[in-house]
């Protein structure tokens, strides 16, 4: 797929949101009660991160790809300066048998591990019980669309 293809593509969507997002902030600025309108713009402005995220994501591996086909390793965009270059390096273990028998120093034993989730429900029944004890998070706000 041409990279002009990627950027059009991604342009329609964010575009959406925007036009969403620009009414909603002078509805912000005069509003009354702003409470509503707040809340719709956390949601367009999430909606815009999102988008915005996946066009980056598309638009960044198009241009590594262009970059690779033409045989360029930089380019010079103006005030930005785009490189390619090698992706790091990792370990990446194949036989995890074969690896302790070859190194078993690598393997470090894990101390014991609470089940957060068990120990909450527990928690819910035996609220007595020593060493634990449930207490209430801070205080956040849902948002979630309505169903038309």
């Amino acid at each position: 797929m041409s990279l002009v293809k990627i950027i059009n593509d991604n342009h329609a969507p964010l575009k959406r949101a925007i036009d969403d997002y620009v009414p909603l902030l002078a509805q912000a600025r005069q509003a009354n009660e702003i409470l509503p309108v707040a809340v719709q713009l956390h949601e367009v402005l999430g909606q815009i991160e999102a988008i915005a995220k996946a066009a980056r994501t598309a638009i960044k591996a198009a241009i590594v790809s262009q970059m690779m086909a033409d045989g360029e390793f930089q380019v010079d965009a103006g005030p930005y300066m785009a490189s390619i270059r090698k992706g790091a390096t990792r370990a990446v273990v194949t036989d995890e048998a074969a690896l302790k028998d070859a190194a078993p120093e690598l393997f470090k034993p894990q101390p014991d591990k609470i089940d957060a989730r068990a120990l909450g429900q527990m928690l819910k029944f035996r609220p007595e019980l020593a060493g634990a004890e449930l207490v209430e998070g801070d205080p956040t706000i849902t948002i979630k669309g309505k169903s038309k």
